[in-house]
């Protein structure tokens, strides 16, 4: 049994100690914050995280522009999506998801991600500087924790 983190994707197999299932905690979206929003349990699966918190830039015009490209226009997305958490069995499942459902966005990421039955999180920035939180119903089976109920971001 052993959990291995590389690069922020995490894959577990069996059990912790304590014959538990292992607990990991998916980041708050917020690049000045280093603070857990929802905990997952996993035995056999992995976990991976796309978001736009940790590689960003400020453009000439004040906006936020993220590394992420979408390929359909080639230009950073534009989204509010701040991240999206992908459970699978795999690390290249979950990290292909991961940055697939980032790039397609709140909307279309989730209806692709409920056709699909992936177990996914997504987090928005909300208008009140607070975030939004959606998920799959497959998400639910490996939540551990409350969702994150607090208005700061």
């Amino acid at each position: 049994r052993f959990m291995v983190e590389v690069g922020g994707e995490v894959v577990t197999r069996g059990l912790a100690p304590g014959d538990r299932r292992w607990r990991l905690g998916i980041e708050t979206p917020d690049p000045a914050l280093r603070s857990v929003y929802a905990v997952v349990a996993l035995g056999d699966a992995a976990l991976a995280t796309s978001g736009d918190y940790r590689n960003f830039r400020i453009g000439v015009s004040g906006r936020r522009l993220s590394h992420t490209i979408d390929p359909r226009t080639g230009r950073p997305v534009e989204h509010a999506l701040a991240s999206v958490s992908v459970v699978a069995p795999t690390c290249l499942e979950a990290d292909a998801w991961a940055t697939a459902l980032n790039v397609l966005g709140p909307v279309d990421g989730l209806a692709t991600a409920e056709r699909e039955g992936l177990a996914a999180l997504f987090i928005q920035h909300g208008a009140d500087g607070g975030w939004v939180e959606s998920s799959t119903p497959g998400f639910a089976a490996y939540r551990a924790a409350a969702p994150h109920t607090g208005s700061e971001p």
